[in-house]
């Protein structure tokens, strides 16, 4: 019964087509080793070409030899190629700051990944079942999910990862493999109860059964399944709305703010998702990516004109105005600076990493002068010197050029959409006490060439 159940399940969700490549995950477990042997059932039918994958993740060292001799003596035996990695999951998980869990997953799926380029190509097959989707489900709603999350996992994601055990239980897999003298071996790290998942199979899941609800697990992946459909009609309108207001370009993700709060908002919760879904080359989030997916959902609701905001895994997100934008870097922090200037000469500021150049020229009004955003004229008997190239300070006021009263440096920045965080990165050229130039921005009205100017200055910045 359950291989017939197994066959639908492939039939319905289209898993498998001839002549297929499969990478079949395979850890010594019960799960996984009865998916191993009813694809090599299936292997004459759809002319499969199977290969078996399994991981050592250097977490029970003398279990994990046990599992990999298990696994590749049935490997020979079925007659299918077998391919071993070792790999330290532990040190992934301190250098990228990931879970355990969730730095098993990612060293797993590379090394399955690495597979199908090295074979030409395939799918992946994992032996998750119906038990794992009722506690996935229920860890979701635990920590708090959307649709997105409490849909569970899918028989096939990104026509390449197939689950062909999704919908059967753990116990007809077990009897499956008492039946048909199927090897395997118990993982004793599924007993202890220091993980999450683990307290919920073993305590919560059948104390539920046991007083509220007998048919719980059979009502969760309904649940799940429904919301599934629910989920995909709102992921085919979150994906034209994200083609519609968002692009990518030099490795970051842009869209404008306005574009974005016309949205409704179950739509732009899953455009944040998107975003960061594209930065991380996957849609499979884990606990840190929810967590910032809700967290630009909040700041989003009532945000300030400019926001920064570090995530995990290096990301950094950013609001400047109407522009928001996901990159990789989070832009430095520069410290206050101030610097005299050689005048004339060269002066390399090291806070920011340019450099200043001066020149003093005669000017009798018919040499042409070319300013630009980096090079500025000015009248060099209007100047205090020394003169001085430092950055923004609380307080700061100047006359931009073409007014004729003063205003605040902050209301400058403010008025131009200048986000706080790009503020101190901005040289100011100091005169005295007087800013006689923003570098890219206005010169001070006070220094401005005149038909009386006889002698410039001449400041460009690189």
């Amino acid at each position: 019964m359950m291989f017939e159940q197994v066959r639908r399940t492939i039939d319905h969700y289209h898993l498998l087509e001839k002549g297929d490549r499969v990478i079949v995950g395979v850890s010594a477990g019960v799960d996984s080793m009865v998916l191993l042997h009813l694809l090599n059932a299936f292997r004459k039918e759809f002319d499969l070409f199977l290969i078996v994958a399994h991981i050592h993740h250097s977490l029970r060292p003398v279990e994990s030899e046990k599992e990999a001799e298990l696994v590749r003596k049935e490997s020979a035996r079925l007659g299918l190629p077998f391919e071993y990695g070792q790999f330290n999951v532990r040190e992934f998980q301190e250098s990228g700051g990931f879970s355990l869990q969730d730095a098993a997953r990612r060293i797993r799926f590379q090394f399955f990944h690495d597979l199908i380029k090295k074979y030409g190509g395939g799918k992946i097959a994992l032996g998750h079942n119906a038990d794992d989707q009722v506690e996935t489900v229920l860890l979701r709603l635990l920590r708090g999910s959307g649709l997105k999350g409490l849909k569970g996992m899918l028989p096939i994601r990104e026509k390449r990862v197939i689950r062909p055990l999704l919908e059967v239980g753990r116990g007809e897999i077990e009897t499956y493999a008492q039946e048909n003298g199927i090897p395997y071996l118990l993982d004793s790290s599924n007993l202890k109860k220091d993980y999450l998942r683990n307290r919920l199979r073993l305590n919560l899941i059948p104390l539920i059964e046991q007083e509220y609800q007998p048919g719980f697990r059979r009502a969760m992946i309904r649940t799940s399944t429904i919301l599934r459909e629910e989920n995909d009609f709102i992921e085919k309108g979150a994906g034209e709305a994200y083609q519609e207001i968002a692009h990518e370009e030099g490795g970051e993700v842009v869209f404008k703010f306005s574009a974005y709060q016309s949205l409704h908002k179950a739509i732009q919760w899953r455009v944040i998702q998107e975003m960061l879904g594209r930065m991380e080359g996957g849609s499979n989030m884990d606990e840190g990516e929810w967590s910032d997916v809700n967290l630009i959902y909040r700041r989003l609701q009532q945000p300030p004109a400019s926001l920064l905001l570090e995530l995990s895994h290096g990301l950094c997100f950013e609001k400047r105005y109407d522009r928001v934008l996901l990159r990789r870097e989070r832009p430095r922090t520069i410290p206050p600076f101030e610097v005299e200037l050689h005048v004339p000469g060269r002066t390399y500021i090291r806070e920011i990493e340019r450099e200043a150049v001066v020149e003093e020229r005669e000017w009798d009004g018919s040499e042409p002068i070319y300013e630009s955003r980096n090079v500025a004229f000015l009248d060099y008997e209007c100047l205090y010197l020394p003169l001085r190239m430092r950055n923004f300070r609380p307080g700061d006021r100047f006359q931009p050029l073409g007014t004729e009263g003063t205003q605040k440096l902050k209301d400058f920045f403010i008025n131009h959409k200048i986000p706080k965080f790009e503020r101190p990165s901005i040289p100011l050229l100091i005169s005295g006490e007087m800013i006689a130039w923003i570098v890219g921005y206005r010169i001070d009205e006070r220094v401005k060439i005149t038909p009386s100017t006889r002698r410039l200055l001449r400041v460009e910045f690189f």
